[in-house]
């Protein structure tokens, strides 16, 4: 978090280094180098090899499962079988709604992701 004068001056000096940062990249794209090195050589690409490397390790493909929204599965509580499956439980809740069904006459299972059990993620 910036204070006042700090975040003025940074608004007043965002637009100058926006224009510098794309002014090196256009150089750097246009001798063939690496745009985020300018080091080495990119034959066509605009990072180098060891770039590229660094920027998909950091990337979300590597860094593990993702967070996906967990699905709500209605089971019957008489029979036990499965109604369906649904994105939210919001969603879940209003199909049982048309079905004339209660949230006492199902079950409702919340299928979280591994990440969710972990602390800090919600």
């Amino acid at each position: 978090m910036l204070c006042g004068p700090c975040t003025v001056a940074e608004a007043r000096y965002r637009p100058a280094k926006y224009e510098a940062s794309r002014a090196r990249y256009l150089e750097r794209r246009k001798r063939s180098i690496c745009t985020h090195c300018g080091k080495a050589p990119t034959f066509g690409a605009s990072r180098c090899e060891s770039c590229s490397k660094r920027a998909w390790e950091r990337s979300e493909h590597v860094r593990g499962i993702p967070d996906w929204e967990p699905a709500c599965t209605v089971i019957d509580g008489v029979s036990g079988e499965p109604l369906g499956t649904w994105e939210r439980w919001e969603d879940a809740v209003l199909a049982l709604s048309f079905e004339g069904l209660s949230l006492d006459d199902v079950e409702l299972l919340a299928e979280r992701s591994p990440v969710h059990a972990m602390i800090g993620w919600s």
